[in-house]
C-alpha cells in the first residue's frame, strides 16, 4: 500500500499539468488568467484521475464481474464476513488465471473484491475465507491510495516506476495478512493460502497494478518474502 494519501498521489500529475499549462500560456495572455487556466486544467485533471481509478485498476488487473451464481461459496463467505464487522459488501470480479491470489480497488464504501479462478478452485472453505477476510480487511486502509497510484502511475509514464520505488511499503503487505486473521481468528488458513499461493504460478499482470495483488509478482525492495509472511501467521 501506498504510504501517503491518495490526494498527495494525485497532486504530482497535477502539479506537472498546473506546470506545463502555466509556461505554455504565460508569455501568450495575461499571467492571471493564464494561472486561473493553468488552476483549472490541474484540477480536472485531478478529479479525472480519481474518478476513472477503480475502472483503470480494474482493467490493469484483467477482471471482469464474478458471476456470483457459479461460485455461491465465496458470495457466502464475503456476505457473513461482513455482516459480522459491518463492512459494505463489494462488487465481486475475478481474473481467469490459474494463479492462486486476490486484490481490493476502489474506496470505503464502493468497493471492489478480485478473486483469481485459481483461488476459487484450489483452495478450501478455510483458506478462502482467509483470504478474503484478509481483503476484506483492507476496506478503508489505504485502498483508496492503492487504487488511485494505478491511474496516476499510468499518467505521468515513465515516472510511474519512481513513484511505486518511493511510495510503496512492503511491510504493509505483512501487516494487512496480521489485520485479516484478525477478522477470521484462524492464521493457519491464511498461511496454507499462500504457500498454495507460493507453490503455483504467479498472476500475469501490469506493472502499475501489482501492488495491489496479495501476493502478485515479487519485487525486490517492496514486497517482502511470502516465506516470511508465512513464517509470521506460523508463529501466532
Amino acid at each position: 500500500m501506498p504510504t501517503v494519501s491518495h490526494r498527495a498521489l494525485v497532486a504530482i500529475p497535477a502539479v506537472i499539468a498546473f506546470v506545463v499549462v502555466l509556461l505554455a500560456l504565460i508569455f501568450v495572455i495575461w499571467p492571471p488568467i493564464a494561472a486561473l487556466v493553468a488552476l483549472a486544467v490541474a484540477v480536472g485533471i485531478g478529479w479525472f484521475l480519481v474518478a476513472r481509478a477503480p475502472g483503470l485498476a480494474l482493467s490493469a488487473l484483467g477482471a471482469r464481474p464474478l458471476e456470483e451464481a457459479l461460485h455461491p461459496r465465496v458470495e457466502s463467505l464475503v456476505e457473513s464476513i461482513c455482516a459480522s464487522f459491518g463492512i459494505t459488501e463489494p462488487q465481486l470480479y475475478t481474473v481467469d488465471t490459474d494463479a492462486i491470489d486476490a486484490a481490493v480497488v476502489g474506496r470505503a464504501n464502493d468497493t471492489r473484491l478480485v478473486i483469481t479462478r485459481g483461488a476459487l478452485e484450489k483452495l478450501d472453505r478455510l483458506e478462502l475465507e482467509a483470504v478474503v477476510g484478509r481483503e476484506l480487511s483492507l476496506f478503508g486502509n489505504g485502498v483508496h491510495a492503492a487504487t488511485v497510484m494505478v491511474s496516476v502511475s499510468k499518467a505521468v509514464g515513465p515516472l510511474g516506476s519512481m513513484i511505486h520505488g518511493r511510495l510503496l511499503d512492503g511491510r504493509q503487505l505483512a501487516r494487512a495478512d496480521i489485520d485479516g486473521v484478525q477478522l477470521t481468528r484462524y492464521p493457519p488458513a491464511l498461511a496454507k493460502a499462500l504457500e498454495k499461493a507460493r507453490a503455483g504460478a504467479a498472476v500475469d499482470h501490469d506493472p502499475m497494478s501489482c501492488h495491489l495483488w496479495m501476493v502478485g509478482p515479487a519485487r525486490a525492495g517492496v514486497q517482502p518474502l511470502l516465506v516470511e509472511r508465512i513464517d509470521t501467521l506460523r508463529e501466532l
